[in-house]
């Protein structure tokens, strides 16, 4: 009597909804919760983010009078850009921009990175001066390295010709603008690689420098197939970082040369830059945005990769 009692209690539709079958609301609000947590940052990069690119595709499109839409061209834009030889001459300026500051600035930071990671307690007092251009703003950087290249009164043309070099236009010379402007990039970024570089170092197992000593390895080898094979992946990813920096970087440009002299030293950032301030119709200077964004997220998706390969 008392177990059949029972089992029919058990059995009830009541005691089956508030006991054993699970509280599909609270469910629901569980697995909303995530998404209101992330809703105002979601939003944020939404109307920072996105939006702007999507704004700039479309314009891309459109043929406007300054940011006002005239009409839908199609992609009569895109074989405008593309096809003006001025445009590919700026792809060439800007290759050479990243491709040199970035040697640049892997030497440097590699040489100081081999040579603090030897100098014991003093190196840490270099390692902090050597920081310092990294520490600056791109506006003060260029503002000191134009008192350092006048060619009337700069301490470095001064010194050229003391030596019997005479300096020239300097920053004011299509030849020797861009390379002047790779060096000072290079000086201003190389300390993120030597600190990158500096840390891959440290983390290397001194047993594989003990086996090359006990295999009669030098110095070189030491460096070729112990320190250089380590610390290849963290190179390749700081070296990826900075061709995404070197390739958006606008602020020296214009500060130095505003993009002279004769265009010299236009890259593709300082391009789109000047086209939107400047440009009537900024349809082609939105083209030229979206080649520099397909850039940068082929080479983000290439820092992904290689990232996902050295943590995984």
């Amino acid at each position: 009597m008392s177990a059949s009692r029972s089992q029919a209690v058990t059995s009830s539709p009541g005691v089956g909804l508030t006991g054993d079958m699970p509280d599909t609301h609270s469910e629901a609000r569980i697995s909303w919760a995530p998404y209101l947590w992330f809703a105002p940052a979601i939003l944020v990069l939404f109307l920072v983010t996105l939006y702007p690119t999507f704004f700039v595709g479309w314009l891309s499109f459109q043929k406007t009078r300054y940011y006002d839409l005239i009409g839908f061209v199609g992609l009569a834009n895109y074989t405008e850009v593309l096809g003006s030889a001025a445009f590919w001459s700026t792809v060439y300026v800007s290759l050479a921009y990243v491709v040199g500051s970035l040697a640049g600035a892997v030497v440097l930071g590699m040489a100081a990175a081999l040579v603090l990671n030897n100098a014991g307690p003093t190196g840490t007092v270099l390692r902090v001066f050597i920081l310092f251009p990294w520490t600056l703003s791109m506006s003060v950087v260029g503002s000191i390295w134009l008192w350092l290249l006048n060619p009337s009164f700069g301490p470095i043309p001064y010194l050229m010709r003391v030596v019997g070099i005479e300096p020239g236009l300097m920053l004011g010379d299509p030849g020797l603008a861009l390379p002047l402007i790779i060096i000072v990039t290079a000086w201003w970024s190389f300390p993120y690689v030597m600190v990158m570089a500096t840390a891959a170092m440290q983390s290397i197992p001194k047993e594989l420098y003990e086996a090359v000593e006990i295999d009669g390895g030098g110095p070189l080898i030491k460096f070729r197939y112990v320190t250089l094979t380590q610390i290849l992946p963290t190179l390749g990813s700081t070296a990826l970082t900075l061709s995404i920096m070197y390739l958006t970087l606008m602020t020296l440009i214009i500060v130095m040369t505003g993009g002279g002299p004769l265009g010299s030293t236009t890259t593709l950032s300082f391009e789109a830059f000047r086209g939107t301030v400047q440009a009537v119709n900024i349809g082609p200077t939105a083209v030229v945005s979206i080649v520099v964004l397909l850039i940068n997220v082929a080479l983000g998706v290439l820092y992904t990769r290689l990232t996902g390969r050295v943590t995984g």
